[in-house]
């Protein structure tokens, strides 16, 4: 596919030495998750890869580095602009029998940042230390994660710190989207005003507050993320007055909703509680 990969070794004696040239980024297609709206992924741009291992007694020690002038994600193959841009990347990994060290760096979306490091080891006890810093004022990429978003705009910030141990992660920071807004036109709907902020606590959940404009109402939500919490680790408590639902030929819909979202992996998602509605044309 227009890339050079080459390695050298003499297994398991002296290691291995691999080297990678301008190597597509189509490449990982097959190996990314389905995406919501069912539409392949789009990617361009390439990599340049070199890796050595190196015997140590009866384990290993190794480093690789993952370099990329520019690269994106598109919403088809055919689109004329990325929903997903970056430039300069950067990956550094190291590690032998004790331990474990990455780095990764990027300009992301033309004027963000995306930062991260993390070091630990190979036991389930090992300790954990990293950290996630990333700031952006482009969220088109959004539009990857569900079809019925079109053009979203605001600011995201996200500053996340890891501790504890595999085992039994800890994480904390806190995170906030601000001056969000989007079209669903599916719904004929304008959202505006949105801010919604995570803060992490220290008992291995995350705060979760924010509210968005639609119509005339704001929906406000405050909820919690565990992290730890298998059972329920998403509960939100949704309410709102006068929140325009829907306006379309078919049907507009205004609603006092009081609801509590409940979701976890693998299951159903549970929605209790009520939603008034004072005017709706069918």
């Amino acid at each position: 596919n227009g890339g050079d990969l080459c390695a050298n070794a003499d297994w398991p004696r002296r290691g291995l030495d691999l080297q990678g040239d301008k190597l597509p980024l189509a490449l990982l297609v097959p190996y990314l998750p389905e995406r919501a709206d069912g539409r392949p992924w789009a990617l361009n741009g390439d990599i340049d890869l070199t890796a050595q291992v190196r015997p140590v007694g009866n384990a290993w020690r190794g480093s690789a580095r993952l370099t990329s002038a520019a690269g994106g994600v598109r919403n088809t193959a055919r689109a004329r602009r990325d929903l997903l841009s970056y430039r300069d990347l950067v990956l550094d990994a190291t590690f032998d029998p004790q331990k474990i060290n990455a780095t990764l760096g990027a300009v992301f979306d033309d004027d963000g940042r995306i930062d991260a490091r993390i070091a630990t080891g190979w036991d389930d006890y090992a300790p954990l230390d990293g950290e996630l810093k990333l700031a952006t004022d482009e969220l088109t990429w959004m539009e990857l994660l569900s079809p019925d978003i079109v053009e979203p705009t605001g600011r995201l910030d996200v500053d996340l710190r890891l501790g504890g141990t595999r085992a039994q992660p800890q994480i904390g920071g806190d995170g906030r989207l601000q001056a969000f807004a989007t079209e669903l036109p599916a719904l004929g709907l304008s959202l505006q005003d949105g801010d919604v902020r995570l803060d992490a606590q220290a008992d291995g959940s995350a705060k979760i507050t924010g509210r968005v404009r639609s119509g005339e109402g704001v929906l406000a939500v405050d909820g919690t993320l565990g992290w730890k919490d298998q059972d329920t680790p998403l509960v939100l408590n949704l309410h709102g007055s006068n929140v325009l639902l829907s306006d379309t030929r078919q049907l507009r819909a205004v609603a006092n909703p009081d609801l509590v979202v409940r979701y976890r992996a693998g299951a159903p998602l549970q929605v209790t509680g009520s939603v008034t509605v004072p005017e709706a044309d069918i």
